[in-house]
This record gives C-alpha cells, structure tokens and sequence, in this order.
C-alpha cells in the first residue's frame, strides 16, 4: 500500500486545501503566508495567456519491473473511487455532496474534488493509496498513545527474581515478544548509531576516567557478543519452561513484589495468542513520502525488547531519538480502513492499543522499581 497525493513539505489533497503535516500532528498552528506585493509595472506577461489548471492532469507511478510510467488518475480510476465514495455514504444513510453530471475533462481533477467531499463528509482522517496499482481511499484515525515514549522492555530485572519466577517471566516476554514482532534494541538504528558514537568517544582522553571507559567498553562487548547478546539471541530461541499457562497458576512465591509481578503477567496474557492482534500491524505512515529529509521513527523502534532502560547505551539511543524527533516524527498506532464499492460495514476501531500501552507502562515500571 502506497500513499500518494503527497507535495514536498505540505499534506494529502487538493492543494487549495491541505491537511497540514508534522506541524498540524505535534505543532498546533502555523504562520500564515506571507502577502506579495503585486509588481508596479503592468508588462503583459505571456504565460499568462493560457489556462492554469489547479493540479496537475495525470499521475504517474513507476512500474519496477519493466522501469514504465502508468497512469493511476484515470475515468476508470474516479469511477471506481465514485462508486466506492457513493457505497460508503448509502451505508451512513446520507447522500454523497458531489454532482453526478459535471465531469472535468481531466480526471485528476475529479479524484480530487472527491477527495474534498469525503475528506469534509467523514469524521475519519482520508487518504489516496495505490493499492495494487489503483487508487483507493483509505479511512483511518490515532489511537490514545503516549506520543514521544519509548515503550522498551527490560530484562536485566529478571536477574534478582527467584529462579522459578524468573522462568515464568522469561517465557512470557519470549512469547509476547515474539507475537508482537518485538526485536531487541540491537536491531535498530538508534544502536548503530550509539555504536558508532561510544566508538568515538572512546578515543577522547577527555570524555571518561580510564575505570569509565573499562566498565564502557566491558558494556559495549557485553552488547555485541556477550552476556547481553547471548540473551537477546536466547528470546528468539528455545523455551525457558513448558506448560507456562499451568506453572503460572501454581506458582506461590514468597516475596510480595514477585507475586504483584506474576499478576501483571496474568493481566498480559490475553494481550497475545491466537486471535489477538499484533501492536505492529497498527502501524501506518499518513504522510509517507518516497524520499523524506527525515525518516519516522517505526513502531518496531519504539517497541522493543531491551536489556536495561537506564544504562549507557540506552541512554544514549534515547537522546539521539530525542534528537531526531526535533527534524521526524514518530509513528503511532492507527487504525485503517480501505474503502471498495462492495464495503458493507462503516469504519470501526477497538481499543487494544491503548490497552496495551496501559499494561506495558505499569509491568515496566513495577519491574524497574520493585524488583
């Protein structure tokens, strides 16, 4: 799926009439443009002569396969996106505002007329998306998240639980990674780039006494192949105890702090398994481009297995996507909707990823702090 009626530095639709981007998302308001001063003289100018069509007549995508150019805004193109608008309006029982007759001689401009009404119609958030290889409008709308947070797992805390609790714990976050396409902070980009950071400061004298940098550079190998690799390595592995739903339930410990924690870890349960949506496919990109200055930060950077939230290394991702978030944005869950003339129900959306923000702050920190 591809987003497309996009224009460097401006939002989706017409152009008389944009959604603004990252400023509209995070940055309420914006400065109005600037008035121009008609020129003094009144010389004739010759492009002035001919007709200015608001937007462009055609749209063209790039076949990789055979490096052609296809036209996608064509009278077929409106009139499946016409009558999947009309299908969607007869199923909230009001008329569709947009005249049946008039018709441009350039279908651009139709689709995006029809664009306007069902952006002005809809309570839901519209886009133009190139579904295999036709236009398509697609609904969508923000779940409740915590914009800007880091939601990292850590594993260090599982060091200090008793051995049969920490099996217990180990085998929930393998599976509940694993059903939610969770990847360890190793793989993303922020690693790199504080690998490459640390690996430079290390050669400054300055930035650490000779003990810091040792116990750095111990961190440092313990990440690339080490203690910490090594566990990162065994949660895409085998299992660390059979029959986790029975052994849950059993398990008595004594300290107060490992029983709240196998509570929150009954309270996780249903967040995965057969049925239970994965928190990755809420993913979507509204004002994707093909060639962004600066790319979003994805929900699998945001959602990952770590091994500590508060060491030298996580610190240091944590202030370069600080950083990044001052020149990109950050995706947040989204639900969608793609619309066809045969849709026979209105958009609808759950609540999951707000329930599983609500438990993943609360386990994280009860495993941060009362472990």
């Amino acid at each position: 799926m591809q987003t497309i009626v996009r224009t460097t530095g401006t939002g989706t639709g017409p152009q008389y009439h944009q959604r603004g981007r990252i400023g509209h998302r995070h940055q309420p308001g914006s400065k109005g443009e600037e008035k121009k001063t008609p020129p003094t003289t009144r010389k004739r100018n010759d492009f002035l002569t001919g007709r200015l069509l608001p937007v462009a007549s055609d749209y063209y995508v790039v076949n990789q396969e055979n490096d052609t150019d296809t036209n996608v805004t064509t009278r077929e193109a409106f009139d499946y996106l016409y009558r999947s608008a009309t299908n969607y309006a007869a199923l909230l029982g009001v008329a569709l505002p947009f005249p049946k007759r008039r018709r441009s001689s350039h279908p651009r401009l139709d689709i995006v007329r029809l664009y306007e009404v069902m952006e002005n119609l809809l309570p839901e958030c519209v886009n133009l998306e190139l579904v295999q290889g036709r236009l398509t409008f697609c609904l969508y709308r923000f779940h409740k998240w915590p914009d800007y947070e880091l939601l990292w797992l850590p594993l260090e805390f599982t060091g200090r639980l008793s051995a049969p609790v920490r099996r217990i714990v180990l085998e929930f976050i393998r599976r509940f990674a694993r059903h939610h396409r969770m990847s360890d902070l190793t793989d993303t980009y922020y690693y790199e780039m504080t690998d490459t950071y640390m690996e430079c400061r290390f050669d400054d004298p300055d930035e650490y006494t000779p003990a810091d940098r040792q116990r750095l550079i111990r961190l440092a190998e313990s990440y690339a192949n080490g203690k910490i690799a090594r566990l990162f390595k065994r949660m895409k592995g085998r299992a660390f105890c059979t029959g986790l739903e029975e052994k849950l339930e059993a398990c008595r410990p004594e300290l107060k702090s490992e029983r709240q924690l196998l509570e929150l870890v009954r309270e996780g349960m249903p967040l995965m398994g057969k049925g239970v949506p994965c928190i990755m496919d809420y993913q979507y990109d509204w004002i994707s481009e093909q060639e962004p200055d600066f790319m979003p930060a994805l929900l699998e950077s945001q959602i990952a297995l770590a091994y500590s939230t508060d060491d030298e290394i996580t610190r240091d991702m944590t202030s370069i996507f600080s950083t990044d978030m001052q020149e990109a944005y950050n995706l947040t869950p989204v639900s969608t909707m793609l619309l066809t003339p045969e849709t026979d129900h209105i958009f609808n959306m759950d609540d999951f990823p707000e329930r599983f923000a609500d438990w993943f702050n609360r386990f994280v920190y009860h495993a941060t702090n009362k472990i």
